[in-house]
């Protein structure tokens, strides 16, 4: 016989559900102006997304699925025959380049940042490319800094967004 369980036994508690339920997950791909990011959305999508040498060249954020193979769905769907099949798929958003003091409104700022809170993940790019044809927004080719940049604009509009949650959770008493 299984041993009974007290009433502060926390088995009973079904785990804490994290993210959203469904076919489908949406990944950012971000980075500094002009490093690639609308080129490699244009591969791994087969779009034909706008990808010029210009700051900005994407203002409003391009968005394209694409499809998830797996043989075991497909094997799936063969053996129990359903109604109606759903395929996974991943929404990629191709978001427009980060600059330095985004969080406070440089650049495309808070658009920018809020794109990339309404994605599932975040693929970081850099431009680890010396071409003098292409304009660097920095004035030079350094993917270190430019992942420093990024993930700091990141954490100052998490900073930003959080701080009155907290305090309101401290005006509770919480």
């Amino acid at each position: 016989m299984a041993p009974k369980k007290g009433k502060g036994d926390d088995a009973s508690k079904p785990p804490p559900l994290i993210g959203r339920f469904g076919t489908s997950l949406k990944i950012g791909v971000v980075g500094l102006p002009n490093v690639g990011k609308s080129t490699f959305f244009n591969v791994l999508t087969k779009s034909q997304a706008a990808a010029e040498n210009f700051p900005f060249c994407t203002i409003d954020p391009n968005e394209s699925r694409v499809p998830i193979p797996d043989e075991r769905y497909d094997f799936l769907c063969q053996f129990h025959k359903p109604a109606s099949k759903v395929p996974a798929f991943l929404n990629v958003v191709d978001i427009a380049g980060l600059v330095k003091g985004a969080h406070a409104g440089q650049g495309l700022g808070n658009a920018f940042l809020s794109h990339i809170s309404a994605c599932d993940g975040i693929f970081h790019m850099t431009r680890a490319f010396e071409d003098e044809d292409i304009i660097h927004v920095e004035g030079t080719v350094d993917p270190v800094r430019d992942m420093e940049i990024i993930h700091e604009e990141l954490r100052l509009k998490d900073e930003e967004m959080i701080g009155p949650i907290i305090d309101k959770a401290g005006e509770d008493g919480h």
